[in-house]
């Protein structure tokens, strides 16, 4: 029986794949009419079935991801081992991402595949200690069953994006004759990112207060999750390769989002800022 946060997460997956079919069939029906509405729903089809099943290797597949077998990592297997069992979860796969700033996600759509991807950067920036903190709350989104509701955003959003560029491209190429679909167009490439953005903040932000107060307890230690989310924070801050390594579309996957440094992007983060998830990470009891 589904406990509050697993009937919750169901019906945060089954509303996303909705708006995403909604959009995929509204597009068509503008592009082609009843024949292009047709395309959409075949399109959205496709689109729901991969996020579901395939939505993990995706995004493993975007950064660069290689498995961390046990021979060659036998201290991160035995951590990773040791956090699991806290966790009361399987064993998730270990993973390891190019990408040299610190930082991590979870992916897979259920506990039974789960995946925890680090970065070298955190590999080679943060001790051991705030090392299983990371991975502590990696397995807490694992646990919470977050890992497919954050991919599904992701492809969501990614979908968005492509859908909004598509109508508004189309838009500009037939507004010499109708301007109103013109102007139709530029308000779709406008308004639709936006309504991801939206979505992705309104859901990773409770998702990350939950699997950082759940990490502590995992870890049973509240220093090493604090003090990695300190030395993430500041190294992705400075850092000149976030824009050029991490998609935007897959920001809400990571413990720290990349972007939200930006002036603009730090206002519509998809993680709470970090005060605030220290303050609660300090207020959970162990």
């Amino acid at each position: 029986m589904l406990n509050k946060n697993q009937f919750l997460n169901q019906f945060r997956i089954f509303t996303l794949l909705t708006v995403l079919t909604g959009v995929f069939v509204g597009a068509g029906l503008y592009l082609g009419g009843t024949g292009g509405m047709i395309i959409g729903l075949a399109l959205a089809g496709v689109m729901n079935f991969g996020s579901y099943w395939y939505s993990h290797k995706i995004v493993l597949k975007m950064h660069n991801a290689e498995e961390m077998t046990e021979e060659n990592y036998p201290e991160y297997h035995k951590m990773l081992d040791k956090l699991s069992e806290n966790a009361g979860i399987p064993k998730p796969a270990l993973y390891k991402s190019d990408m040299q700033v610190p930082n991590a996600f979870a992916t897979g759509r259920n506990p039974e595949n789960g995946v925890v991807c680090v970065t070298e950067g955190l590999m080679n920036q943060l001790n051991m200690e705030e090392v299983e903190g990371v991975v502590a709350h990696e397995l807490a989104h694992i646990k919470n069953r977050d890992t497919l509701i954050n991919a599904t955003v992701a492809t969501l959003a990614g979908a968005l994006a492509v859908i909004a560029r598509i109508v508004f491209y189309s838009g500009m190429i037939s507004g010499g004759r109708d301007r109103g679909q013109a102007l139709a167009s530029l308000a779709f490439m406008i308004l639709v990112p936006l309504i991801a953005v939206f979505i992705k903040t309104a859901i990773s932000r409770s998702m990350e207060y939950r699997a950082d107060s759940e990490a502590v307890k995992i870890h049973k230690n509240k220093k090493g999750l604090t003090s990695a989310l300190q030395k993430i924070s500041s190294s992705n801050e400075k850092s000149q390769y976030k824009a050029s390594e991490v998609k935007e579309s897959t920001s809400n996957l990571f413990i720290y989002n990349p972007f939200s440094g930006d002036k603009l992007t730090k206002y519509f983060s998809t993680h709470p800022p970090l005060e605030e998830r220290i303050k609660n990470i300090e207020n959970t009891e162990l």
